[in-house]
């Protein structure tokens, strides 16, 4: 048989379990959305470093096409004073390469589209100092590329 205690004790966890009914779900609920909220934190995380990651990568194939060309400058050097690498930016590769700066340039802009979206570049002399400067459409929406700073221009100065 119950004694008094026994009956209190039992009636008391009735209550505290009448009590209780549903915080389970309202707890599973909150860490659902908490989980959730961390998740897409995390996947937008993971997004902007395979991007900034794509991005450092376009940055280095910029410099390393920058050295190569102020590589065929130095090289041919002949036709650097002669003016014969200064280029535009949007410039169209030479149709026929009569010259070696011309064969260069062609090989340089070949390499420059296949390697950077929308590459370009353009190649200034002042006096002895070349300026090689690459652009490229980083955001890939398919604008011509302008030197407005909208897209970003690696300059890399060199002397002959």
């Amino acid at each position: 048989m119950l004694n008094g205690n026994d009956m209190k004790q039992r009636v008391y966890r009735y209550t505290i379990d009448k009590a209780q009914q549903g915080a389970t779900l309202i707890e599973i609920l909150i860490t659902v959305l908490v989980m959730s909220v961390g998740l897409v934190g995390m996947a937008t995380l993971q997004f902007d470093a395979v991007k900034r990651n794509n991005d450092a990568f376009l940055r280095f194939e910029a410099v390393n096409l920058a050295y190569d060309m102020s590589d065929r400058i130095r090289l041919n050097r002949e036709g650097a004073e002669d003016g014969d690498y200064v280029l535009a930016i949007t410039a169209n590769a030479p149709a026929t390469v009569t010259t070696k700066a011309e064969g260069d340039i062609q090989e340089w802009l070949t390499a420059l589209s296949a390697s950077l979206p929308s590459g370009d570049g353009q190649i200034t002399r002042a006096g002895d100092e070349f300026s090689i400067t690459i652009c490229w459409d980083e955001s890939r929406d398919g604008l011509a590329i302008p030197l407005d700073g909208s897209d970003p221009c690696f300059t890399f100065v060199s002397g002959l």
